[in-house]
């Protein structure tokens, strides 16, 4: 990260990916090829490689400004090899598009699952019922939560799309014919719906976060840039006090709707885990 100059870096492992802003595209494309070029150097002088193949670049930007974009070239390269613009890139298994859409990370996950759902049918004639739960919880269920938390700002189609593949499983499970309601079959199974779901995990890691449980960059969203700019409520219902929105993209963002869903939560409950924010100031100055 030292010896960067115009980006951020984000690092798992062997994987590296730069974030990178700019006014117009020629800073941009500028910004980024000095950036690749830095860390080319960086690695040589450190006796590693950069897999160029590998690498990509994407413009994310609102879907109106899209149409414009892919009209317009940029060139990005890494010793002279131009570096491939994509449209969508999967990154830690959540599938990222220009548009910050989830439509295609859906359609993957709905692939996964109907796998899952597909060994349900084969098997549910000779398997017993629990061994099918079993099933679901450890083949099915993983994929709906993994990182929902962030992908949970789903619109109401592709939530649809999801909520069909569990209410099928339930379905196959209990071996209901399709005259009795998706909505009963879950209460008798006493799941969850995948949104409700999707609330409650959300929840539960906004409770980490305000007790100071979470990891430390989530913590921040949350109470150092609060308290940077004294936009803090403190308040007898330990409320959190943000900035409304100006775009779609920043409302369904974590540090929106996460702010949101705490304000939402039972006065006693915030009351309860909040960690007092004068002594996160005191530490943070």
């Amino acid at each position: 990260p030292n010896c960067l100059k115009h980006s951020t870096p984000i690092q798992y492992a062997d994987d590296t990916s730069l974030t990178c802003t700019a006014d117009n595209l020629t800073n941009l494309e500028s910004h980024l090829n000095l950036e690749l070029k830095l860390v080319k150097a960086w690695l040589s002088a450190n006796k590693l490689t950069l897999n160029v193949a590998k690498t990509e670049f994407m413009l994310i930007t609102t879907r109106q400004k899209l149409p414009f974009l892919a009209n317009q070239e940029i060139k990005i390269h890494i010793d002279n090899t131009p570096i491939e613009r994509v449209k969508s890139t999967k990154a830690l298994g959540v599938t990222l598009q220009e548009s910050l859409s989830w439509a295609n990370h859906v359609d993957r996950l709905r692939k996964k699952v109907a796998a899952g759902i597909g060994l349900l049918r084969r098997i549910r004639d000779f398997t017993s019922f629990d061994i099918l739960i079993k099933i679901y919880k450890a083949l099915i269920e993983p994929h709906f939560d993994y990182a929902c938390t962030v992908w949970d700002d789903l619109d109401a189609t592709l939530a649809l799309k999801l909520q069909k593949l569990q209410n099928r499983a339930a379905r196959i499970i209990t071996k209901s014919d399709y005259e009795v309601r998706s909505t009963d079959i879950l209460k008798n199974l006493g799941w969850e719906t995948l949104q409700n779901r999707r609330y409650d995990l959300k929840k539960r890691l906004m409770i980490k976060v305000m007790k100071g449980e979470a990891p430390q960059y989530l913590i921040d969203l949350f109470k150092t840039k609060i308290y940077e700019t004294s936009l803090v409520l403190r308040n007898s219902e330990n409320k959190l006090n943000f900035q409304k929105p100006r775009t779609n993209c920043f409302k369904g963002s974590f540090s929106y709707s996460g702010a949101v869903l705490w304000n939402s939560l039972p006065a006693e409950t915030r009351a309860s885990v909040m960690t007092p924010l004068d002594e996160y100031a005191e530490s943070c100055s």
